[in-house]
């Protein structure tokens, strides 16, 4: 079970789907991930990519942030979502986008203070996750960009081919939290 760690929602249990389909943030690394930005959630758009059920996106409405777009290709984690957004009160202002990332990221014209992506372990998609994020303009001037990957994933082989400036990066057992903005 998953759970709001601070803020209004605070305590607030939300539902996931049961079994090995879905990797969650741990409330560790969420309140590792929170207590870093704490100082820009408050009043921030927040986009969270790859959004699974929501906790992290849900987390950031919980602490203040004004929006969160959603994004979840996977039609039952969608309904996750959808089921624990619908049980927070005060309703908050929210999004929901059924698409795969790239897409999203190709065809959206807006843009976020805070973008969070958490792209499934084990398939590269770190680093083409931070590509697609950097080319689509999602980010806010003085936005923040944050990846949550597997220790060992290359986010930028070299300088040259890395797009966002790398900030800060933490680690949590075999998960890494990286920071990032425009250089």
């Amino acid at each position: 079970m998953v759970r709001v760690i601070a803020g209004q929602y605070r305590g607030r249990l939300l539902v996931a789907p049961p079994g090995r389909g879905i990797r969650l943030t741990s409330d560790r690394v969420k309140e590792a991930l929170f207590n870093i930005l704490a100082p820009r959630v408050s009043g921030a758009s927040f986009l969270d990519l790859f959004a699974g059920t929501g906790s992290v996106g849900i987390e950031a409405l919980s602490r203040g942030a004004r929006s969160c777009t959603f994004v979840e290709k996977n039609p039952a984690h969608v309904r996750f979502l959808r089921r624990n957004i619908s049980a927070l009160s005060p309703a908050p202002s929210y999004r929901i986008y059924r698409a795969d990332v790239f897409r999203f990221l190709q065809s959206c014209r807006e843009s976020f203070d805070i973008v969070f992506a958490d792209p499934p372990y084990g398939k590269g998609l770190a680093q083409l996750t931070l590509n697609s994020i950097a080319e689509s303009g999602v980010v806010a001037p003085g936005g923040v960009v944050v990846i949550e990957h597997e220790k060992g994933a290359e986010l930028c082989p070299d300088d040259r081919a890395c797009p966002l400036r790398l900030e800060r990066q933490v680690a949590y057992g075999d998960t890494v939290i990286s920071f990032l903005s425009e250089g």
